[in-house]
C-alpha cells in the first residue's frame, strides 16, 4: 500500500489533470457507450465485491444528497485481491430512468471529473484477501451542481475507457412535499395479499409545474424489479397533485425479509443453521428457506431488505472477512414456470444470475452460494414467472397486507424546453399498522 506522502501526492494530482485532459481532448472514450444503458450499481469484474453507495456513514440510509446542505455519499467496494492497482473515477450525470443525459460535465460539475482513488486499505487477518476502496462525493476537487441522478464510474488508469463498476446516487433540490399512507385495501382486494399505496404532491415557496412536466417513481423496499415509473395524478388539487393509481400503486405486501446475522462467528443469529470452517473459506449455512410460509403473525424484526457490513471483535474494518453464505429453499419438484431468486439491497436490489438459485435434483431442493461480506442481512425469495422481469414473494413465502414494507418515491421536473431530469422530491414511506 502507497504512503500518504507529498510526492504521492503530487503524482496523484498529475495523474488527476492528464486524465482529465484526456477527457476532454477525447470524447471517444464514451463512443462505445450505449446511452440507451441503465445503470445501477454493479460489477464489471469477477475481483469486485460489495459495491456501496449510502448517506452520511449510515449504511441503511439511501443515498439521496439534499442541496445546501453538509451531506457527504459514501461509495466504497473491495477488489479480492492484495495486488495493486491504480483505480479512479469519474461522474456522469443521468435522466429519471437511469440512462446517460445529454449533458455535458461542464453542465453539472465544477472541478475535475476524472480522480484517483488514493490509500486502498488491505486486509488483515482474513481468509479472503482484498483491497477496501473508499471515497466520498462532493469534495474539494468535485462540485456537483445539479438536483438529479448521478452514476460514479470507476475504471483502472491504465484502461481508463472500460468501466469495472458503477454506483448510483442523486441530488435532491426539495421543490416539494410529499406525504402518504399504505393501507391494504387494493384492487386485488381488501386486506388481503396487496397493499396500496396513495400520496399527495405539495407545491412549496411557490413552485408549480404541469403534471406532464413531473416524472414519478416508486419503488418498494428500494427494488428496482417491480419498480412503477411514469405515474400520472388521479386528481388535482390548486397547490398539489394526489397520486392513487388503484392498479399501479399495489404491491404484493410479502412477509417480513429473513434476518441473518454473520457478524460474529461463534454467536450468529437468525436464519443461520450453522457457520463451520472448511479450509480455506468459512461457510454459513441458512435455515431452508420458507420462514414465513403460512405464519398467521407479520411482524419480524427486520430493517426492509438493508443490510450492514460489520465484524465483532475485530481492531479495524480491515479485519472484517468474507464469508460463502448457502442458502437454500426446499421443494419436492421444481417449478417449470419460472424461477427463484434471493433478493435484498445486498443484491442492489435487481434480479440477475448473481442470485439466481439453482434446483438439485438430489436433494431436492434449490441452492445458491454467495461470497458476502460479514455483517447483518435481509433477504427474501422471490419467484419470477417465464417471461417476466418481476418477482413475487407470494409463491415462495407467502404475502399478508400487514406485512411491514418501505416505499421510497422521487420526484424529478423536467420543464418544457429543458432537456435534463431534476430532483426536486424524495420520501420514504412506512407502512404503520
Amino acid at each position: 500500500m502507497r504512503k500518504n506522502t507529498h510526492e504521492n501526492r503530487l503524482v496523484n494530482i498529475a495523474t488527476n489533470l492528464a486524465l482529465h485532459v484526456i477527457m476532454s481532448l477525447g470524447l471517444v472514450l464514451y463512443a462505445s457507450e450505449s446511452m440507451a444503458q441503465r445503470y445501477m450499481n454493479r460489477s464489471f469484474a469477477e475481483d469486485i465485491k460489495t459495491i456501496q453507495s449510502y448517506l452520511n456513514s449510515n449504511q441503511l440510509d439511501y443515498p439521496v444528497l439534499k442541496m445546501g446542505t453538509d451531506d457527504r455519499v459514501t461509495i466504497s467496494f473491495d477488489w479480492m485481491s492484495h495486488d495493486f492497482k491504480h483505480l479512479a473515477y469519474r461522474v456522469r450525470y443521468c435522466d429519471a430512468d437511469w440512462t446517460l443525459s445529454a449533458l455535458t460535465e461542464m453542465e453539472y460539475l465544477e472541478g475535475l471529473n476524472e480522480v484517483v482513488i488514493e490509500d486502498p486499505v488491505m486486509s488483515m487477518n482474513t481468509t479472503f484477501d482484498y483491497s477496501h476502496y473508499e471515497f466520498t462525493l462532493p469534495h474539494e476537487e468535485m462540485r456537483l451542481t445539479l438536483p438529479g441522478n448521478y452514476v460514479v464510474q470507476v475504471f483502472d488508469t491504465d484502461e481508463p475507457s472500460s468501466i469495472l463498476m458503477t454506483a448510483c446516487f442523486s441530488q435532491v433540490d426539495p421543490k416539494v412535499i410529499l406525504s402518504g399512507a399504505v393501507d391494504g385495501n387494493s384492487v386485488y382486494g381488501v386486506k388481503k395479499e396487496y397493499q396500496h399505496l396513495s400520496f399527495e404532491l405539495l407545491y412549496k415557496n411557490g413552485f408549480a409545474a404541469l403534471p406532464d412536466e413531473l416524472k414519478v417513481v416508486v419503488r418498494q423496499n428500494g427494488r428496482h424489479d417491480n419498480e412503477v415509473y411514469g405515474l400520472k395524478p388521479t386528481y388535482t388539487k390548486p397547490e398539489s397533485l394526489v397520486y392513487e393509481d388503484e392498479r399501479r400503486l399495489s404491491f404484493e405486501a410479502g412477509r417480513e425479509f429473513n434476518v441473518a446475522d454473520f457478524s460474529h462467528r461463534y454467536r450468529y443469529s437468525g436464519r443461520i443453521e450453522r457457520i463451520t470452517y472448511h479450509a480455506p473459506y468459512y461457510h454459513v449455512e441458512m435455515l431452508p428457506g420458507k420462514w414465513n410460509h403460512g405464519r398467521n403473525t407479520a411482524y419480524e424484526h427486520d430493517v426492509d431488505g438493508g443490510y450492514i457490513v460489520n465484524q465483532q471483535d475485530t481492531w479495524s474494518n480491515a479485519e472484517i472477512d468474507y464469508s460463502v453464505v448457502h442458502f437454500a429453499y426446499p421443494k419436492e419438484e421444481p417449478w417449470l414456470d419460472g424461477a427463484l431468486y434471493v433478493s435484498g439491497r445486498f443484491c442492489d436490489g435487481r434480479l440477475g444470475e448473481m442470485n439466481k438459485m439453482t434446483y438439485n435434483f438430489e436433494r431436492h431442493q434449490y441452492e445458491l452460494d454467495m461470497v458476502l461480506k460479514n455483517g447483518g442481512y435481509n433477504f427474501q425469495y422471490l419467484f419470477v414467472p417465464a417471461g417476466s422481469k418481476v418477482g413475487y414473494p407470494s409463491r415462495a413465502e407467502g404475502s399478508i397486507w400487514e406485512t411491514g414494507n418501505e416505499y421510497q418515491i422521487y420526484v424529478y421536473y423536467r420543464p418544457l424546453g429543458s432537456n435534463y431530469d431534476r430532483l426536486i422530491g424524495f420520501e420514504r414511506i412506512k407502512t404503520d399498522f
